[in-house]
């Protein structure tokens, strides 16, 4: 009987290291999406966590827990929410011609004409850091100036054009679930708000912040991930730091005599009685009612004497052993450390304690690495607002797609005068000409916050220095 011979279809080849045909490319497949990101999500519940507290809106209320309970995770967001709302963001147009710098006039005209300040919008959009997303509906108006009529929006413009009225966020702990297209893609988001049914928003109405998007997924990646486990121990850590100096710093016991324990199985009263000191024993605080009473009888003695050993005894055992390596602070403070070297933070642990002392140039380098994260976040939020805040606002208006600007976000500059000063002097020390230069000498006088040189200024200095 003949052998069975194995059939290939057209896309495919035999593969016999894999023991089955493995696919082949043709102008089928071009334009088709075959693979899966693999973001686990079921029926648009995302699943990408392992961790049951940090999933969906169980996770905002934990993050949320680490903001406002947590010291070090504080101040982190401070430092970041602070740095970041120092930056200066401009239009910038793609072509040096009327039409386009018209446009770029439109576009810085956004961030003045809505009901909130553009600041306040940039801090709402940077809880994408802690929470992993940052979603902000687009409420778009029409520009027909102070007194557009009954139900429209007000604006400083009368210019007819399509603007934006807000772009308020939707809080991530009302965000109950994701619309996604066959391809995996998002298409919208399910909100569930305090008061009212669910609502239903579209993404083509929706600005997505994320610090990360890994496998496309809409609720990203909070930048205190990496900190739950030490901020985990810590609190535990701090909350037992607590017990353990209202308690002397020892572990109360209370003697009873067993005739006592034996009574209380079958008498209420000695029940009642035992229960009492296991009240003595859990409740002992350092406090405003601290006190202890306590019966003095003794034991007897075979021969019937009076011995030393009372019935009753209270005290406070401590742990045996090395008691310096059961200390809780040494523990606190590297728990701290982690959280804060978990974003590239702990430069603002240098000089506080012996263990993260530093030297100036190493402080330096740690703040640098911490300004290149902030600026990289800027940089990924001015994407979105191009990619899919101001294209579609240019859609709705009919305007030039080419010709559309797009929003720069200008990080203040940490220049290091000292180096700065170095490196002039070393230059000048190598024989290279740097002055007179007007323009070198204002770029130094700005960095230093020097007065700029002017006109007058300039004149005074060439009298003084005679003819050449």
């Amino acid at each position: 009987m003949a052998a069975k011979r194995a059939t290939v279809t057209p896309t495919q080849t035999a593969d016999a290291s894999a023991g089955y045909a493995a696919p082949q490319m043709n102008a089928g497949l071009t334009f088709r999406t075959l693979g899966s990101s693999g973001l686990r999500q079921w029926s648009g519940w995302v699943r990408e966590e392992f961790l049951p507290q940090l999933i969906g809106r169980q996770a905002a209320r934990t993050y949320r827990e680490m903001l406002d309970n947590c010291s070090t995770v504080g101040a982190i967001n401070f430092a970041i929410q602070q740095s970041m709302r120092q930056c200066a963001w401009r239009s910038e147009a793609p072509l040096d011609t009327p039409q386009a710098r018209q446009y770029e006039e439109f576009a810085d005209s956004l961030k003045d004409d809505m009901s909130h300040t553009w600041s306040d919008f940039i801090a709402e959009s940077l809880t994408m850091l802690p929470y992993g997303f940052a979603p902000h509906e687009i409420v778009y108006k029409r520009r027909n100036g102070r007194r557009p009529g009954k139900g429209a929006v007000a604006s400083e413009f009368d210019d007819g054009l399509i603007g934006w009225a807000r772009l308020p966020i939707r809080g991530q702990n009302t965000v109950l679930k994701w619309f996604f297209d066959d391809e995996g893609q998002v298409t919208g988001l399910t909100q569930q708000p305090w008061m009212g049914g669910l609502i239903d928003i579209p993404i083509e109405k929706v600005l997505l912040f994320r610090p990360r998007a890994h496998k496309s997924n809409p609720e990203g990646y909070s930048i205190l991930r990496t900190a739950y486990r030490p901020w985990y121990f810590l609190k535990r850590l701090e909350e037992q730091e607590a017990v353990m100096l209202e308690r002397f710093s020892g572990f109360p016991v209370i003697t009873v005599p067993n005739a006592l324990l034996d009574q209380a199985k079958v008498d209420p009263g000695a029940r009642a009685t035992l229960a009492e000191y296991q009240k003595i024993v859990r409740n002992v605080r350092v406090d405003e009612q601290m006190g202890l009473i306590l019966p003095s009888d003794t034991y007897q003695n075979a021969d019937g004497t009076v011995s030393n050993v009372p019935q009753y005894k209270f005290e406070l055992v401590a742990p045996t052993g090395n008691r310096a390596a059961l200390s809780a602070d040494t523990s606190i403070e590297r728990y701290k450390l982690d959280i804060m070297t978990s974003v590239l933070a702990d430069f603002l642990m240098l000089g506080h304690s012996s263990s993260s002392n530093g030297s100036q140039t190493l402080g330096e380098a740690k703040i640098d690495l911490f300004f290149q994260a902030i600026e990289g976040w800027l940089e990924s939020n001015a994407d979105v607002m191009n990619d899919h805040g101001l294209a579609r606002l240019w859609d709705l208006n009919g305007f030039d797609p080419d010709l559309m600007p797009r929003f720069v976000p200008d990080m203040p500059q940490r220049i290091d005068l000292d180096g700065l000063s170095n490196f002039v002097l070393r230059l000048a020390q190598a024989g290279a000409r740097l002055f007179p230069d007007d323009d070198l000498e204002n770029y130094l006088r700005d960095v230093a916050d020097l007065p700029e040189l002017t006109g007058a200024n300039l004149s005074e200095l060439a009298n003084a220095s005679g003819p050449a």
